[in-house]
């Protein structure tokens, strides 16, 4: 029956709620007369209109919050459509940008070419390296800020970004936390960070092994 309500338009839920007032009136009204007639009480005139207007305000009440439920439900299910809609729209994104043939290239480049040893791997990293590396690093960073700032819904997107995030971050974070240490910045790619403990913990509770093995000709 809300659903139904809730699909009125203003002027149809207002008449709605005046009708069921008036109904609940009439109801109330008819049990005051056939409870005075059975029980031969003579009221006063006063304290029946008393009585009467008792019963007006309790059907206004009661055709009044029908109204404001419908409202509600209403408004709950625009709110929850919308926030489907922006995790949609958001996961579409995400995933235009996650899987770019550039992202993907980077992230084999860094499984490939990529040193274990930051302080040696940052010596002799190229400028193709550099740049494949702080692609990967700049993404997972913006992701991360996303889920930090609860701008997107959570549990959907860790569960399909933690595979290919727990997997180059047992390369990238090592370098992460060298450079944060080297630099004294304590807040460097923390986003990212982020993001990677959300995803190393997803993996675990679902009771994968997060220990990375490396193979040749992966696809």
């Amino acid at each position: 029956m809300l659903n139904r309500i809730r699909d009125y338009p203003p002027r149809k839920i207002i008449a709605f709620a005046g009708m069921v007032s008036l109904v609940f009136f009439v109801i109330w009204y008819t049990i005051c007369r056939v409870i005075f007639r059975f029980a031969n009480v003579d009221p006063n005139f006063w304290a029946a209109l008393e009585g009467l207007s008792g019963a007006a305000t309790l059907a206004t009440v009661i055709g009044g919050g029908l109204m404001a439920l419908a409202q509600l439900v209403e408004s709950i299910d625009n709110r929850e459509a919308q926030i489907a809609a922006h995790n949609l729209a958001a996961y579409n994104s995400i995933f235009d940008k996650m899987m770019t043939d550039r992202n993907i290239e980077a992230r084999r480049w860094i499984y490939m070419n990529l040193s274990p040893d930051p302080r040696l791997g940052l010596e002799s990293l190229s400028d193709e390296g550099r740049s494949h590396v702080k692609l990967v690093l700049n993404s997972f960073d913006q992701l991360g800020f996303l889920l930090q700032q609860d701008l997107i819904s959570s549990d959907a997107i860790i569960e399909w970004v933690s595979p290919f995030v727990v997997k180059v971050w047992s390369l990238l974070g090592p370098y992460v936390e060298y450079e944060a240490a080297r630099r004294n910045e304590p807040d460097y790619y923390e986003s990212a960070r982020y993001l990677a403990e959300r995803c190393i913990e997803q993996r675990q509770s679902e009771g994968y092994d997060t220990t990375i093995t490396q193979v040749d000709h992966a696809l």
